[in-house]
């Protein structure tokens, strides 16, 4: 699902997917976003539908001090005047109270921690793993579990191997829409 009228308030966008393993269907994300919306006092991240977040925080990036904030719906969001006139009444979003209004011709970094449950785009398959899901923002990385080596990736990505082992995968979305990844490996031996 393409979040409309976000991009024009948020850049120097990137997102890690951390693979957890398989059976657990989680994977732990880190968000890097620059708020940019002049006057906004808040940004919001949507939660992606059919998916459980837990293990949410938020840090302003340039001091490293933890941001307020709270879950809301898509009714509540807009009513801030803040949000998406777009946003859907189902939708829930993580609500950041940004640490002042956004300056004119400034910006606010911040980063947004959390874990998702979502079977339905992560889960093991026979001996595999598979994560499928679509990317919407520009910039993102999945890092498979320890033990996993990548089988197939569906779009074209940079892979390399991390200090620790285990294996990255970096995708650039050059598409007006979202990016569609899907991402098998297998367990070594």
């Amino acid at each position: 699902m393409l979040i409309v009228g976000l991009a024009a308030h948020a850049a120097d966008e990137i997102t890690v997917y951390e693979l957890l393993p398989p059976d657990t269907h989680q994977f732990a994300i880190v968000y890097d976003v620059t708020a940019t919306r002049e006057g906004s006092p808040f940004f919001f991240n949507p939660i992606r539908k059919g998916a459980i977040a837990t293990k949410e925080s938020v840090i302003e990036r340039s001091t490293g001090k933890e941001l307020k904030f709270e879950v809301v719906g898509g009714k509540e969001a807009r009513a801030t005047g803040w949000a998406s006139p777009r946003a859907s009444d189902d939708m829930q979003y993580i609500k950041v109270y940004l640490p002042g209004p956004v300056p004119k011709n400034g910006e606010t970094r911040i980063r947004i921690l959390k874990t998702y449950t979502d079977a339905k785009s992560y889960f093991a398959k026979g001996d595999e793993l598979v994560f499928d899901r679509p990317f919407g923002i520009r910039r993102n990385v999945v890092v498979l579990p320890a033990g996993w080596e990548l089988t197939e990736s569906a779009s074209p990505g940079i892979v390399s191997t991390q200090a620790d082992g285990r294996v990255k995968l970096s995708f650039l979305n050059d598409r007006d829409d979202q990016l569609p990844v899907k991402i098998t490996a297998r367990r070594l031996p």
